[in-house]
C-alpha cells in the first residue's frame, strides 16, 4: 500500500484526494493533503479527516509519502514537482506540465536525473476508449500514409461570469494563457500522441466578446513530415460547440467525437485508385465500422472522472503492477505546440519546431507586461 499526498485541494485536487480517501485507487491511500490556503484545507478535512498542512516540507516530513499528486496553479507545477522528485518521491502532476517550454524542459532534466522517482502527467483523455482505438488504428498503419488531420474543439464554453470569478485563471500571470493552455492542452496532447509534432505552425488568436486579457479562440495551420497537413481550431465562446477529430490517410479515415468514432477503410488505397482509374473520377470500396465509448465506462467516468483512471495507473506503476498513462516528460510536447501558437499569433510569423525556449520566455514576459497595463494581447 503506497502513501500518496495531494498538493493543492482546490476543485480538481479535492477530487483526487476524495478518490484516494474513499479507497477507489487500489494499492494506494491518502496520507495527507497540502495547500497554502487554510480555508481549502478546512473545507476538505470537514468531510474527510486526514492530516492537513499549509507547508509542503512539513507535509512530506510528517507523512513520508511514496508519491504525490500536484493540482496547484500552473506556474507552481515545476518547482513543486522538482523538489519532490529530488527527494525520490514519485510525482503525478496536473496538466499542463508548465506554462512555458523552458520550465518544462528544466523539469524533464530533473526527472531524468532521478530515474528512480516515477514522473507522470494527468493526461486523462488518453484513457478514452475512443482515442485509445484511434491510437491503435493510426499506429497499426490501418490508415496508410497520413494526408490530413483536423481537430475542432469549440465546446469549451465559458461565459464572462466564469472569468469574473477571479483567481489565477484566464490570465498570463496566473496560468500563462487562455483556452489553449487551460482547456485545450488535453486535445493537443491527443493530437501529438496520434500524429506527432509538426514541423511548423501558423496561428491566429483572438479575445472575442469577453473582458479578459488572454485568448478565447485560436486557429492553427500545421505542416508535418511526409506531407501531412493539419488544422486545429479552438473556441470558448460558442454555445453549441463542436468536438471532432478527423485523420485521413491513403488507406482509411477516422472521424472521432467524444463518445464514438467512425473508421472508413478503402479498398484499394487512394494511390492505387489514382494509378489505375481509367474512367470517371475514380472510386474505391469503402467499409465503415463504428466504435463506442461504452455505456458502463461512460457512466463510471462521468461519476468519478477520467482522472481516476490515470490515478489508478499511477498507483499500479508505483506498486510495480502496471504502467503510467503518460510519462511526465511528454507534457513538454503539447506545451511546445501551445507556445509556438502563441508566438505565431502574436508576431504573424510561421514558427518552426523545435521552439526556441528563450524566445517564448521573452514573449510571455511581453504578454504579462501588456496585462499589467490592462491590455489584451490578441486584440489589435
Amino acid at each position: 500500500m503506497k502513501n500518496i499526498i495531494v498538493v493543492g485541494v482546490g476543485r480538481m485536487g479535492s477530487v483526487h484526494a476524495e478518490n484516494l480517501y474513499k479507497g477507489r485507487v487500489k494499492g494506494a491511500r491518502l496520507a495527507g493533503i497540502q495547500d497554502v490556503s487554510a480555508e481549502a484545507l478546512k473545507r476538505f478535512t470537514a468531510k474527510y479527516p486526514v492530516p492537513a498542512f499549509t507547508d509542503l516540507n512539513e507535509c512530506v516530513e510528517e507523512t513520508k509519502p511514496d508519491g504525490a499528486v500536484i493540482a496547484t496553479p500552473h506556474y507552481s507545477h515545476v518547482p513543486i514537482a522538482a523538489s519532490l522528485l529530488e527527494r525520490g518521491i514519485a510525482v503525478l502532476t496536473e496538466k499542463p506540465e508548465a506554462a512555458e517550454i523552458k520550465e518544462a524542459l528544466r523539469l524533464n532534466e530533473t526527472a531524468a536525473a532521478h530515474p528512480d522517482a516515477l514522473f507522470g502527467i494527468m493526461y486523462n483523455q488518453r484513457t478514452s476508449p475512443v482515442y485509445m482505438k484511434a491510437k491503435e488504428l493510426v499506429s497499426s498503419g490501418a490508415l496508410g500514409k497520413l494526408k490530413r488531420v483536423s481537430m475542432t474543439i469549440t465546446d469549451w464554453y465559458r461565459s464572462q461570469n466564469y472569468y469574473d470569478m477571479g483567481g489565477w485563471r484566464a490570465s498570463w500571470s496566473g496560468e500563462g494563457g487562455g483556452v489553449m493552455i487551460n482547456q485545450c492542452v488535453h486535445q493537443l496532447d491527443i493530437l501529438q500522441w496520434l500524429v506527432g509534432t509538426p514541423l511548423s505552425i501558423e496561428a491566429h488568436a483572438d479575445t472575442a466578446g469577453r473582458n479578459i486579457t488572454v485568448e478565447n479562440e485560436m486557429y492553427c495551420y500545421m505542416e508535418y513530415p511526409d506531407g501531412l497537413k493539419g488544422t486545429f481550431t479552438a473556441s470558448a465562446h460558442e454555445l453549441k460547440g463542436t468536438n471532432v477529430l478527423e485523420i485521413s490517410g491513403d488507406k482509411g479515415k477516422i472521424v472521432a467525437g467524444k463518445y464514438s468514432m467512425k473508421f472508413y477503410s478503402f479498398e484499394p488505397s487512394e494511390c492505387e485508385v489514382n494509378r489505375t482509374a481509367k474512367k470517371g473520377y475514380g472510386s474505391a470500396k469503402v467499409r465503415k465500422k463504428r466504435y463506442f465509448y461504452g455505456l458502463k465506462r461512460l457512466i463510471a467516468d462521468a461519476i468519478y472522472g477520467q482522472q481516476l483512471n490515470v490515478l489508478r495507473a499511477f498507483a499500479a506503476a508505483l506498486n510495480g503492477t502496471g504502467e503510467l498513462v503518460a510519462a511526465g516528460e511528454e507534457g513538454a510536447r503539447a506545451l511546445e505546440f501551445i507556445n509556438a501558437a502563441y508566438i505565431s499569433a502574436y508576431t504573424g510569423e510561421k514558427v518552426t519546431f523545435p521552439v526556441d525556449p528563450d524566445r517564448y520566455s521573452r514573449t510571455l514576459s511581453e504578454f504579462k507586461e501588456k496585462e499589467k497595463e490592462g491590455g489584451k494581447v490578441f486584440v489589435r
